[in-house]
């Protein structure tokens, strides 16, 4: 004779949200520390490799997840673990390597290029980013949190799993309200036309595509390896007025043996080269060495600030 409380522990029953998003945290911690650790051992070849370690940083997460969500765990990471909770496939086992590994790419993808600057800026490769980023990681999002019933994601349904109470069945599948399907049909395509309209949105402004000049140009310059440039407006603590400034960055291959020197001449060609966009707002350089693998990043930076007004007196801020 069962008792009660014997037939709640195995009726099924999809994972909570709450457990999900602190399971996910758990282990994207832990491969975050992986990764900062490899970045600090292979510190001059990540730096080298630029953009291109964020396929180190995805490679990191992909064998975490497809081998600690498979059946070789019994689909249950070590987040998952703590949480009490495990991943199944359609027929209620752990999924194999190969669907852990896919459904981890859905997941991750989004978060190892979500603030991956660009450096092609066309219709196919913004296009591509912005269904990717936008799009899937929008539509993740969404289903996680509106798709009650199962909680199943986009990750799930690609691959037709289900995050479960540990030793629970996994409940009957249900369609996807045709509601929820719409939305995601809405989002991606709308991240997709909005990624294809870049290109020519970038250039009718003005102000952006000057900023890509500035970006070019200091790019360009003996030692740098990339560079970024963003107007920025901050507000400080008890101010109702926002500060607006522009900040350059150029980061090296290796730290420069006078940073402040190298600082001070990016500034100097900024102010020279393009003094209608500094215009009177406060200019600050960044001189920095770093890597970022998309699931963990390191920088070590100098910066100055100075002005079109205030050049060539500068105010050193090291960190």
């Amino acid at each position: 004779m069962s008792t009660p409380g014997a037939a709640a522990a195995t009726s099924p029953a999809a994972a909570s949200l709450w457990r999900r998003l602190v399971a996910f945290s758990l282990d994207t911690t832990l491969v975050g520390a992986v990764g900062y650790a490899v970045g600090m051992a292979m510190f001059d070849l990540v730096v080298d490799l630029g953009l291109a370690a964020r396929l180190i940083g995805l490679a990191l997460a992909l064998a975490y997840f497809g081998l600690a969500d498979s059946r070789l765990t019994g689909g249950r990471s070590l987040g998952k673990r703590l949480l009490g909770i495990a991943v199944v496939g359609p027929d209620g086992a752990p999924l194999s390597i190969g669907a852990a590994t896919l459904r981890a790419l859905v997941v991750m993808a989004p978060i190892v290029l979500n603030d991956f600057a660009v450096e092609t800026i066309t219709p196919i490769v913004t296009g591509l980013w912005s269904f990717l980023v936008i799009g899937v990681g929008l539509s993740l999002l969404y289903l996680v949190l509106f798709n009650r019933p199962t909680r199943q994601s986009l990750q799930d349904l690609v691959v037709g799993s289900m995050v479960v109470s540990a030793g629970a069945p996994r409940p009957a599948t249900r369609p996807l309200w045709i509601g929820h399907r719409i939305t995601v049909g809405v989002l991606l395509a709308a991240s997709l036309a909005f990624g294809l309209m870049m290109p020519s949105m970038i250039q009718s402004s003005d102000r952006v595509s000057g900023l890509l000049a500035v970006r070019t140009a200091v790019a360009a310059q003996p030692g740098v390896r990339d560079a970024a440039v963003v107007r920025t407006w901050t507000r400080t603590a008890g101010s109702d007025q926002a500060r607006d400034s522009i900040t350059v960055t150029a980061s090296y291959s290796r730290w420069p043996a006078d940073p402040e020197a190298q600082a001070r001449d990016i500034a100097g060609l900024v102010l020279k080269e393009f003094p209608d966009l500094v215009g009177t707002l406060p200019l600050i350089v960044k001189v920095t060495v770093e890597f970022n693998l998309g699931i963990a990043n390191y920088a070590k930076q100098q910066q100055i600030e100075t002005s079109a007004a205030a050049w060539p007196k500068i105010e050193t801020i090291r960190s």
